[in-house]
């Protein structure tokens, strides 16, 4: 069995691969990240959210994953868009959803994973997957996305 980064392993390492990404919150259980990523043509300020599992959120990737946002800017919608008004999120909040970022079923995905590493270059990844489906109305980054919680 891999080892869990603890959270100040995480912080380390965002700290390295992301410097546009600061600590705003850290406690024994979670970290809050905030910054700017420029996946291509503009920038967008997001929100990185790692809480530190409990132990019946194990047993389940879609409970222990880390939650990134785009709060600005806010992400647009496309009525009517054959790839649905918001392809890859989950609506758990009205105007800031968490962006889908990897497929929970295909093992992509692990709390032995650094987000630096995996999340946080996801994110960017669906970053500019966005500006693609803006530009053109078609979702580049493939994906099967999944029911949250």
């Amino acid at each position: 069995m891999r080892w869990m980064p603890s959270l100040e392993e995480q912080v380390a390492a965002m700290s390295d691969a992301w410097p546009t990404l600061q600590v705003v919150e850290q406690d024994d259980r979670q970290v809050v990240w905030r910054g700017t990523l420029r996946p291509l043509v503009r920038a967008y300020e997001v929100q990185v959210l790692l809480r530190a599992p409990l132990v019946i959120e194990t047993i389940n990737a879609m409970k222990m994953q880390p939650e990134v946002r785009v709060t600005k800017p806010l992400l647009e919608p496309r009525d009517e868009d054959s790839e649905g008004p918001l392809p890859h999120v989950y609506w758990d909040h009205p105007e800031m959803p968490m962006l889908c970022l990897f497929d929970p079923a295909g093992d992509e995905w692990s709390p032995t994973d650094l987000i630096a590493e995996t999340t946080v270059r996801w994110a960017v990844d669906w970053l500019a997957c966005y500006e693609g489906w803006r530009a053109t109305g078609k979702w580049a980054g493939g994906g099967r996305h999944a029911s949250y919680r």
